[in-house]
């Protein structure tokens, strides 16, 4: 990162700080290509699944990022399933999950919040409000072990 970079009021990480990590599962490789090229311009490295495969792939093979952007209608495997497959995974299951899609359904909320993601954004979406929404999600996952977390309908 150079300091043109740098927008104004912006600070240089300092070597200590880690570098923030992320997974974005995306099909359109347009989409894919702008949500990369915003998150690494916020200093994260982040890794791209261009379909639900790839991402149960990396979900098993790979360390837990910090966030994880996921479409909702992926081929191979949906969005749905992968937050599933996140939840039940030891090494990630505590990683939020931020579902992006075009469908606008309270049922699809309401499916992908149930199904454990932690927040749910319909495209068209502004980057600095899912900047935001990125930022505040990791926050809250090193806030404690209980923030973070999807919320749990009550047992009846």
């Amino acid at each position: 990162m150079t300091q043109k970079d740098l927008r104004p009021g912006e600070e240089r990480p300092s070597a200590s700080t880690p570098t923030p990590t992320a997974l974005v599962v995306e099909d359109s490789e347009h989409v894919a290509y702008l949500l990369e090229y915003m998150l690494e311009r916020e200093g994260f490295d982040v890794l791209v699944a261009n379909n639900g495969r790839e991402a149960a792939d990396c979900i098993a093979a790979e360390p837990a990022r910090d966030i994880v952007l996921l479409d909702v209608m992926l081929p191979y495997k949906d969005g749905f399933e992968i937050v599933r497959e996140i939840r039940s995974s030891p090494v990630w299951q505590d990683t939020p999950v931020i579902m992006l899609s075009a469908r606008s359904l309270e049922e699809d909320v309401v499916r992908a919040l149930e199904a454990g993601a932690n927040d749910y954004v319909m495209k068209p979406y502004n980057p600095r409000e899912l900047l935001a929404r990125i930022k505040r999600n990791i926050a809250d996952r090193s806030a404690g072990p209980t923030s973070g977390q999807p919320l749990k309908a009550p047992q009846r």
